[in-house]
């Protein structure tokens, strides 16, 4: 069972990636990064911590300013996938090599390495996301792009378009 205290609340999906979002606009414009976003009004709101969640999304915008060069694009998809609601943030850039992708969301196993520290963040929104009974990963195209994405449980209650 997890440590971690999850508040529920409805919101939609759009207004949850703004939330995330407003912050990192100026750096973005700054380094002349196109931000898309493709978020369906039809889609319904969603029951999550949404400071815990927008959180999440924090971590995604965040490594994309770091690793996105200038000129690229950021991409934000909000959609339907089965029962859940994924929001995916993609950027173009450099990709990460398959053997980080894999282990990028686990507990590292040496303390004492160099780079013990560096994921814990990706940790915890692992943690978090399970907390709501989401999930979270990556992919990466070596030399063109990295997508991370969250996924939430759609439940009844969130079906309800108010």
């Amino acid at each position: 069972m997890s440590a971690i205290k999850i508040h529920s609340e409805l919101i939609k999906p759009s207004v949850l990636v703004e939330i995330a979002l407003a912050p990192f606009k100026p750096q973005f414009a700054e380094k002349n990064i196109q931000i898309d976003i493709s978020i369906p009004y039809t889609l319904p709101q969603v029951s999550c911590d949404v400071a815990k969640t927008a959180w999440v999304l924090t971590i995604f915008f965040s490594n994309a300013i770091r690793y996105t060069p200038a000129w690229g694009k950021l991409t934000i998809r909000a959609e339907r996938v089965k029962t859940m609601l994924r929001i995916s943030v993609e950027n173009s850039g450099y990709g990460v090599p398959l053997e980080r992708l894999q282990g990028m969301f686990e507990k590292p196993q040496n303390f004492d390495a160099p780079e013990y520290g560096k994921g814990l963040a990706l940790l915890l929104a692992r943690e978090i996301l399970e907390a709501q009974q989401g999930t979270i990963g990556a992919t990466s195209e070596l030399g063109t792009l990295t997508r991370f994405y969250l996924q939430i449980p759609l439940t009844e209650m969130s079906e309800v378009n108010p």
